[in-house]
């Protein structure tokens, strides 16, 4: 092994965290399984069948006998004797003993069982001891994550680069349209499931391209082996995506359920260090020869619906011509999007929110109006979502935060209106790290201290999911910045998870209520939200707010704060200080 070899050895051990504490953690397990359970190392020596009549336990981990090379990693466990320098010489002489293509199914044979294996141990001889047993799970994890790591750019090495993947996409659709033709002959059907993971870019941004590879070697292991038949393909179509082909299929039902069994398995945590990250797949499916008779067609309406899948609960979705006329609208909303934000042509409303306790005007909600030649007036909600497909929320968030302080500025000096400003903000926007430090950037240009402003946070399935969304939240809070969550959903369902969250206020919106000034039953649900906003210490604030007898009941409910068309109309900046200044 060369100085090299054994210095990229090295640094892929410290990117998958195999560092001193998890080879002793793998150390303590060998050991441990040899002195409690040594009928589960027979696995490596080829004895299944012996193995398998000592103990049942290990009986699903045993397919075959692993290689050599593997076989010695084994021995260093048992004995406790590996270290840093055998553990780089192990891999090393691992990757190379395969050929290239063999890469995928060593993959198989090796590394993934004696992972599982491992596991099993684990759950077994430290069953009573957690702390352990936590420890060399995550260590087996890093283990296995190295060695595919290792494969990948083994591979990597003796294969010629894909430059921007067209070969890769090239080797499905030959794949694929062999396929076709041979159900072409027989009259049956087929599938082709696009697997858009969500992951791998990020692991590139974040770790670079040899943990991406080996995260996809791994995610590839698990479609193969846990969903697909020997009979069935495993395509590479892009860097964040696989292509699966049912070989052959007895109805769209078997496709579908096939989705399902992606998508559990893929859920299922990476450990990449010391860290926990997760895909994000969606599923999409297209049928021969339903949907299309030609490999090309049968992929690009696959993809169509894997993109239709991310919008949806269940995230996957069966191809329909709808799609692609939604992903044409899509396209041109996004094109005219782009445009509107270079020519500053999106305007500013504002809607009036008055304080029930002190019957004043307290705030003005800030909603984003855009107006379009050919499109017409875009909804907000289309605006919002145009403005995610396309990734342009951020460009939205910084110009609607600017322009909502600069106005509030206009309204304090030309006025005397001295509001608060909420700013409506999609989760996804938290993902920005840098967001606390523009929005103060902001707040210092137009001279307005941080509680002058209110971010309104919708979105809340995402919120939950972040952890690095709720650090942006706190770091926010400390700004001085106030902090609402608008519109929360399940989140309500989640008491303590609300808790967490360092908020001001809690936003009810009556559109998705109803009418509770005549239905006892939603006059109930929203007196519930209100009491659970003031149990955790945050403002009630209600939007939708129609007519005076609404408005009276939220008075007696103790509502802190509403807005709707009783309050008054969102107005622009302008009209919005002659109305109020005449009010005031």
């Amino acid at each position: 092994m060369s100085a090299a070899d054994a210095a990229a050895i090295e640094r892929l051990m410290q990117d998958f965290g195999l560092g001193d504490e998890a080879i002793t953690a793998l150390n303590a397990l060998g050991v441990a399984l040899r002195a409690q359970a040594p009928e589960s190392l027979m696995a490596t020596r080829g004895e299944s069948a012996l193995a398998a009549a000592a103990s049942p336990f290990f009986l699903p981990l045993l397919p075959v006998a692993m290689s050599d090379a593997q076989r010695a990693l084994v021995d260093a466990l048992s004995l406790g004797t590996l270290n840093r320098a055998s553990l780089r010489q192990l891999l090393a002489e691992w990757a190379e003993s395969l050929s290239p293509e063999e890469t995928h199914e060593r993959a198989r044979r090796d590394c993934l069982p004696l992972q599982d294996l491992l596991r099993a141990g684990a759950l077994r001889v430290f069953a009573q001891d957690p702390a352990r047993c936590e420890a060399a799970l995550a260590a087996s994890e890093h283990l296995c994550a190295a060695q595919l790591a290792r494969l990948a750019a083994a591979a990597a090495r003796s294969t010629p680069a894909r430059g921007d993947g067209a070969s890769g996409q090239a080797a499905i659709t030959a794949q694929l349209d062999a396929c076709i033709a041979a159900r072409l002959a027989d009259g049956q059907q087929l599938a082709l499931l696009y697997v858009d993971c969500g992951v791998i870019d990020r692991i590139d941004g974040v770790w670079g391209y040899l943990v991406g590879d080996a995260v996809r070697e791994r995610l590839g292991a698990r479609l193969r082996s846990e969903v697909l038949r020997e009979r069935d393909l495993l395509g590479d179509p892009g860097r964040d995506a696989f292509a699966c082909v049912l070989a052959t299929l007895q109805g769209a039902g078997v496709a579908l359920l096939a989705a399902e069994k992606i998508l559990r398995t893929l859920d299922a945590p990476l450990w990449v260090d010391v860290n926990e990250v997760f895909a994000r797949p969606a599923v999409g499916i297209a049928l021969y020869p339903e949907h299309a008779d030609n490999a090309v067609a049968l992929l690009q309406r696959a993809r169509t619906a894997s993109g239709a899948a991310r919008d949806r609960p269940e995230r996957f979705a069966l191809y329909s011509a709808e799609q692609e006329r939604d992903e044409a609208e899509l396209l041109l909303y996004e094109n005219r999007l782009r445009a509107a934000i270079a020519q500053d042509a999106l305007d500013i409303v504002f809607q009036p929110q008055l304080d029930l306790r002190s019957n004043l005007i307290v705030g003005a909600e800030s909603q984003l109006r855009w107006r379009d030649a050919k499109l017409g007036a875009v909804p907000v909600e289309k605006a919002i979502a145009v403005a995610e497909s396309a990734g342009l929320v951020n460009e939205v968030t910084l110009w609607l935060v600017n322009g909502a302080l600069r106005n509030c500025r206009q309204f304090r000096d030309a006025a005397g209106l001295d509001l608060r400003v909420g700013v409506s903000l999609s989760a996804k926007s938290l993902r920005q790290s840098d967001l606390p430090e523009f929005v103060a950037s902001a707040l210092q240009t137009w001279n307005l201290r941080p509680s002058r402003l209110t971010l309104q946070i919708t979105g809340t399935e995402v919120l939950a999911r972040s952890l690095e969304s709720v650090e942006t939240l706190q770091r926010l809070r400390e700004s001085g910045v106030r902090l609402c969550l608008d519109d929360p959903g399940a989140g309500y369902a989640s008491l303590s998870w609300l808790a967490t969250l360092p908020l001001h206020e809690l936003k009810i919106d009556l559109a998705a209520v109803g009418n509770i000034a005549e239905v006892p039953q939603k006059l109930a649900l929203v007196q519930s939200l209100i009491e659970l906003a003031h149990r955790l210490k945050l403002e009630a604030v209600v939007a939708g707010v129609a007519d005076e007898a609404t408005a009276a009941r939220l008075k007696l409910l103790r509502c802190d704060i509403m807005q709707g068309a009783f309050v008054g109309a969102p107005l622009d900046a302008a009209a919005f200080v002659r109305q109020h200044r005449a009010d005031r």
